[in-house]
């Protein structure tokens, strides 16, 4: 219990990266939420890293919450430094049931300009269509593309409803790290879901096979995995991943530790609202609210 409190401190807005791009309307709406209670309920869970300048601070969890709070004008932030290389912090991936009819020559037509080959089992991909020629036979299994997208053997893959399986794959000559096609070929075809309005639901890939046999969905979007390295070196960096490109996965995280927003808003330095917090966390405790909850939890609308 003490050593998560002594994982919370509030740093500087400057020093704290997201990884993902996030959705502006989320952004919106938690702003608002924010505004309207004062307070910061969750901290924002972080990996602590050496850069250039001094200690920077990777965003796990909470992406639109920091963007929120830089709409709202705070400078500094609460978070929770995570003991990021421990293997108690897993990092997963999300996976997409699309509710809608795949567009699957648009999504293809999409990265017409990457070093990426489709694979398609059903329909004929000809260059007249996407200005590319299928390249092999895709007739595989949900299971079977499953493995092959998180070895990156695609890059990623659609499991249609109807028995079509198409997948996208880097090519060897691609001329650059296959991650990095990757990512922008993800992006791309985020993209083109987006400007259809294909309704998706991400869900986790460890449960997205089940998701998929008893939700109503058209499709199963398979999406690509990283590493815990690859998300620190491309955000130190400044590359940013699409949306809902990684789960971590953090245990005993704290929840509704409810720091005040006009501290955070305040013109006080970072020592000074570090021991506001140290403060707070201590009436928390000789209050008896602190509550420790060993089983699996389920937050709506938060």
């Amino acid at each position: 219990m003490l050593e998560v409190f002594q994982r919370l401190a509030v740093v500087s807005l400057d020093d704290v990266y997201v990884h993902e791009g996030v959705v502006d309307r989320w952004v919106e709406r938690i702003a608002d939420f924010v505004q309207h209670d004062g307070i910061m309920k969750n901290p924002i869970i972080v990996a602590e890293a050496e850069a250039a300048g001094g200690h920077k601070y990777v965003v796990l969890d909470g992406m639109h919450r920091v963007q929120a709070l830089r709409v709202l004008g705070a400078p500094d932030i609460l978070v929770y430094v995570s003991p990021y290389w421990s293997e108690d912090v897993r990092l997963e991936s999300w996976d997409a049931l699309l509710l809608d009819a795949p567009p699957i020559e648009a999504m293809c037509a999409a990265v017409a300009d990457e070093p990426i080959e489709v694979l398609d089992d059903a329909v004929q991909l000809g260059a007249t269509k996407v200005g590319m020629t299928m390249v092999e036979a895709c007739s595989i299994t949900e299971a079977e593309a499953r493995t092959r997208v998180y070895g990156r053997e695609l890059a990623m893959a659609l499991v249609v409803r109807d028995g079509r399986r198409v997948g996208l794959r880097v090519r060897p000559d691609a001329g650059e790290p296959a991650i990095e096609v990757i990512v922008r070929a993800l992006r791309k075809v985020e993209d083109a879901l987006d400007a259809r309005s294909v309704r998706a639901v991400y869900t986790p890939s460890s449960r997205s096979r089940s998701d998929f046999a008893a939700q109503p969905s058209e499709a199963l979007f398979l999406r690509p995995r990283f590493s815990k390295q690859e998300v620190l070196e491309r955000t130190l960096s400044g590359r940013l991943f699409p949306r809902k490109s990684t789960r971590f996965l953090v245990p005993e995280r704290p929840l509704r530790v409810d720091f005040h927003l006009t501290v955070l808003k305040a013109a006080l330095d970072l020592p000074t609202k570090n021991q506001l917090l140290r403060d707070h966390l201590q009436w928390c405790w000789q209050n008896n609210m602190v509550r420790y909850y060993p089983e699996p939890v389920y937050v709506f609308g938060d």
